[in-house]
C-alpha cells in the first residue's frame, strides 16, 4: 500500500500524508486500527488499488464513516478498478451498519469527476484545507453518499 500511496503522491495527491510521512509506518498503523476497513484491489497478484473506510468516533455518528486513501495505480486506471473498489467499500460499510459515507479530495482533480460519476454529491469546497505533496495548501472538495438511497 505504501508503494501505491507513493505513486499517488508523485501524481500530486496527498491521501493524508506529506513528503515527511513514513508511508510504511502510516499504513501499518492503519491496519491495526479497530473498526477501520481496508480494501485492496489486485490484478495478477499485483496491488493496484486501495480504499479505507473509517467509522465516525462520536457517539451520535455511529452511522457514518469517512472514505480515505482511495488510490488506483496509474497502470490500472480506466479499467473499472476504482468503481469496483468503491462499490466494495460501500458494501463493506453497509455490512457494518454504516449508512452515510463522506470523503474529501483535492478540488479540481480528476477524482472529483470520478466521485460524481459514481453517485457522490459534492457538498462544497473548503479553501486551503490540506497540504499537497509539493507543500502547497490546496482546497478540498467534500463529498457524501447516503447508502440508504443507493444500492
Amino acid at each position: 500500500m505504501a508503494r501505491l500511496h507513493a505513486e499517488a503522491m508523485a501524481a500530486g495527491m496527498a491521501l493524508g500524508a506529506t513528503r515527511a510521512t513514513d508511508l510504511e509506518q502510516m499504513h501499518g498503523a492503519a491496519l491495526g486500527e479497530a473498526g477501520r476497513i481496508v480494501l485492496v484491489a489486485e490484478v495478477e497478484g499485483e496491488l493496484v488499488g486501495m480504499a479505507h473506510v473509517v467509522p465516525g468516533g462520536a457517539a451520535n455518528a455511529t452511522h457514518r464513516a469517512e472514505v480515505q486513501r482511495v488510490a488506483v495505480a496509474e497502470s490500472a486506471r480506466g479499467g473499472g478498478v476504482g468503481t469496483q473498489l468503491m462499490s466494495a467499500a460501500e458494501e463493506a460499510a453497509r455490512e457494518q451498519g454504516l449508512t452515510l459515507l463522506w470523503l474529501t479530495t483535492h478540488d479540481g482533480s480528476d477524482a472529483c469527476a470520478f466521485y460524481e460519476g459514481i453517485g457522490y454529491t459534492k457538498l462544497g469546497v473548503m479553501p486551503a484545507y490540506s497540504e499537497r505533496p509539493d507543500g502547497v495548501l490546496s482546497p478540498a472538495a467534500f463529498y457524501f453518499k447516503d447508502l440508504r438511497r443507493s444500492s
